[in-house]
């Protein structure tokens, strides 16, 4: 999962992320830096999301969990 925090704070442009952050916070949580994170997810991890299955995560701590449930 370290990858994929490293990779949220790269596509987030932030230092760090914490669970609880608000993902609507960040100014660079657009459609382009979902498509990316989706890109991202499937050639490093094999997991398929949707956009609309990423905009139901309201927090970090959500999109890792639905990562997580996709993992398994």
């Amino acid at each position: 999962m370290e990858k994929i925090y490293k990779k949220l704070e790269d596509l987030l442009d932030t230092e760090s992320v914490k669970e609880d952050d608000i993902l609507e916070d960040f100014e660079d949580w657009d459609s382009l830096c979902i498509i990316t994170l989706i890109t991202f997810l499937d050639k490093e991890y094999n997991v398929n999301l949707y956009t609309n299955e990423l905009k139901s995560a309201k927090t970090i701590g959500d999109l890792i969990a639905l990562i997580q449930s996709k993992l398994k």
